[in-house]
């Protein structure tokens, strides 16, 4: 199967999705190298949307290779000679750190589904600790895995559904949403 953005939900990740086009994306890696990618644009015949299939080097939403993201959130003396900024380093270690609660439990339910067993609640904080120690490029590997099995990807993170709230009529009356950023969040003191 091949790895669709993430709005392709289970549907149509059954059908054919045709080839449309091609389009540039651009990718840098821990010294700071851009290599330039042609990604294939497909439409899918059962939703009629445009999705974009990505190769597990590139993560959804960045713009540095999934192996840069490793190191850094990793700690390794690789990712400490990352050449990308320090807000985007520490924007990258928090939302990780924010959405590795929602990944775990995304993860039980996709070894539910293969497995057809239960897993219980308490076990599954450690279910990405232990693919970290046991695949070299977990990054890519939780990634694929989580899109291909039709989990939606949205936000800042690859894997975080970042919260934020919106004030909407009177001062005081507070939305929550789920898929936007903290910083489009919009308030309307009217």
């Amino acid at each position: 199967m091949k790895k669709l953005s993430d709005r392709h939900n289970s549907l149509c990740s059954l059908v054919v999705c045709l080839y449309r086009d091609s389009k540039p994306r651009m990718l840098k890696d821990l010294i700071g190298t851009v290599s330039l990618f042609f990604v294939r644009r497909l439409r899918c015949a059962v939703c009629k949307k445009l999705h974009t299939e990505l190769p597990s080097i590139i993560q959804p939403y960045k713009h540095y290779s999934s192996e840069a993201i490793q190191s850094v959130l990793s700690g390794s003396e690789a990712g400490a000679d990352c050449v990308a900024d320090n807000s985007t380093i520490r924007r990258w270690k928090t939302d990780f750190a924010q959405a590795e609660p929602d990944v775990n439990q995304r993860l039980a339910s996709v070894y539910a589904q293969i497995t057809e067993e239960m897993v219980p609640i308490a076990s599954t904080v450690y279910i990405l600790d232990k693919i970290k120690i046991k695949i070299k490029c977990w990054l890519a590997f939780v990634m694929e895995l989580l899109i291909n099995s039709g989990h939606k990807i949205r936000t800042r993170f690859a894997f975080c559904q970042s919260t934020a709230a919106i004030i909407i009529g009177p001062v005081g009356k507070k939305t929550t949403t789920r898929g936007q950023r903290n910083d489009k969040a919009t308030k309307n003191t009217g």
